[in-house]
């Protein structure tokens, strides 16, 4: 009877003495993990901020890759490298520097767009239409008209705008060459097209008109579907919106659903998810010096009216959704406008500067050569760069 008094006293006393040893412990890994939880948020936040105002000091060269360049030589981000082109033909160079493909053609003026894996380029004023897939395979296609432009969906599907004698066509073809759709405009109930753009899809065309209506001119933003939606409709014009005392000389899908009208005092923003809709305005208060877009963000650089600064321009840089995500004061003088990866790049004659989406300069250096193209390629801090006797791929360090 004592034996079993006292153990089981004995047994309540080492549970009471275990449960205040694990309470204890778990108070101890509580605060241990608050302190590493609060060391990981830190290191976190360095690494963070030590990425987002990085510091590059000089480029590079991973490759020479040409040593002989048309002056007239320009470069865009295409996949993993880049595409270089001029008035005698057009070549993929990929991230390592090599020249994957290249194709000769004799094009003056040319005007070369892509999408996807297809890369369109037209004749301007002249008749033909080259289309080439990401191996350099080409198709060639034959417009009726003179070509005043040109886009290209992910698809291969080309949209074409031709200046007839009196009045102008929106022509679509696809990637087999057949001819889709035929859109007649004229001047009088049109109004002129200044530019277009084609969705990823192919479904949905965008056109911005100059109209002329006795004195007064404006600006019509017309949204053209080739899908289902558009079936019943005349001429496919899905919607169309008027714009009193604007010019909008560039028009642009941004991502699946959004469209970005840049005007010469406002830049607007559709939605074309269900039918076009006019989502936000943003008003334009200076002369607009350059403007540089990819599909997530867009950028202003306008000219600086703030009399107490010694900048000359005011750089604006918005996401699709018209948020503006920087400003910031520059007096950079360049030539090209460029959006990359890795932030907004200035290119002037002998000189390149790199601003990235924090208002943070990442790089600015001077040439001694001249600099006739430079360009993004399709990974961060590679960038295709031409000289007066030479191209290559740099890398920012």
């Amino acid at each position: 009877m004592d034996h079993r008094i006292k153990s089981g006293f004995s047994l309540y006393t080492n549970s009471r003495e275990a449960m205040q040893n694990s309470i204890l412990k778990k108070q101890i890994r509580k605060k241990q993990r608050i302190i590493l939880g609060g060391i990981l948020c830190v290191v976190l936040l360095a690494v963070f901020l030590a990425y987002r105002y990085r510091t590059y000091h000089t480029l590079k060269t991973e490759r020479t890759v040409a040593e002989h360049v048309d002056s007239g030589t320009k470069s865009f981000a295409y996949k993993n490298g880049s595409i270089s082109y001029n008035e005698d033909g057009i070549s993929f160079i990929g991230g390592d520097g090599k020249v994957e493909w290249e194709k000769a053609y004799s094009i003056k003026n040319p005007i070369v767009t892509y999408c996807g894996d297809y890369i369109a380029a037209a004749y301007k004023n002249g008749n033909e239409i080259l289309l080439y897939d990401s191996t350099g395979k080409v198709k060639r296609f034959s417009a009726s008209y003179a070509v005043s432009d040109v886009e290209v969906a992910e698809q291969g599907v080309i949209a074409a705008v031709l200046q007839g004698d009196n009045e102008n066509y929106i022509e679509l073809y696809d990637a087999s060459q057949k001819k889709l759709v035929t859109i007649k405009t004229t001047i009088d109930e049109n109004g002129y097209p200044l530019d277009i753009d084609l969705s990823e899809d192919g479904t949905m065309l965008a056109v911005s008109y100059l109209v002329v209506d006795g004195l007064q001119t404006k600006n019509r933003v017309a949204f053209y579907d080739f899908g289902e939606k558009g079936q019943e409709k005349e001429d496919r014009l899905l919607a169309g919106f008027d714009f009193k005392d604007t010019v909008i000389p560039k028009i642009q899908f941004m991502g699946k659903n959004t469209v970005c009208a840049f005007g010469d005092n406002k830049t607007i923003i559709f939605n074309t998810k269900d039918t076009p809709s006019k989502q936000k305005e943003i008003k334009i208060y200076s002369r607009i010096k350059s403007i540089a877009s990819d599909d997530s963000h867009f950028a202003l650089i306008l000219e600086n009216k703030k009399k107490s600064s010694k900048e000359q321009y005011l750089v604006q840089a918005y996401n699709r959704s018209g948020r503006k995500v920087m400003e910031r004061e520059i007096k950079t003088e360049f030539s090209d406008v460029y959006l990359g990866p890795d932030g907004v790049l200035f290119v002037g004659n002998y000189h390149c500067s790199m601003i990235n989406y924090a208002g943070h300069e990442m790089y600015q250096q001077n040439f001694k050569k001249r600099i006739q193209a430079m360009a993004p390629t399709g990974k961060a801090e590679r960038y295709l760069i031409t000289f007066e006797d030479k191209t290559q791929l740099v890398r920012l360090r």
